[in-house]
């Protein structure tokens, strides 16, 4: 009886984490400031800059030189809000930023965060007052 009871919840289980909800396939909505895809960003320690990208929790924009911009899209839970001052980046022995690098960020409450880069992408900031402009006022 027990043998019988063991078995049905087992095959229960298995039903019950084969049964996972299906995700909407809607693309989310692409930035019109966001260029291409690249594979690296040589800065050679010229990092001038950071912000985050309104509305993408998991984004980040360098600044590298006086005007180059790129996007940074990271993987985990990377929240830069609470990132305060500064943040770093950690290569894999050259000095070129590349999907697999790290952003690291103190926090203030937990400690040192470590998000790894899943894309990166060019900046148009020239496209920002362009599509501030064509927002409705109020």
């Amino acid at each position: 009886m027990t043998r019988q009871l063991i078995t049905l919840s087992f095959i229960g289980l298995l039903s019950a984490c084969t049964n996972v909800a299906v995700e909407n396939n809607k693309e989310a909505e692409i930035n019109p400031r966001q260029g291409e895809e690249v594979k690296q960003i040589c800065f050679a320690s010229s990092i001038n800059g950071w912000r985050e990208v309104d509305g993408e929790r998991s984004s980040v924009i360098l600044t590298k030189g006086v005007s180059e911009e790129y996007k940074l899209d990271l993987s985990g839970i990377c929240d830069l809000t609470y990132a305060f001052n500064s943040i770093a980046t950690r290569t894999r022995g050259s000095s070129c930023l590349t999907r697999g690098d790290d952003i690291i960020f103190n926090d203030g409450l937990s400690g040192v965060n470590r998000c790894m880069i899943k894309k990166i992408y060019t900046w148009n900031p020239a496209e920002e007052a362009e599509a501030d402009t064509d927002e409705p006022r109020e």
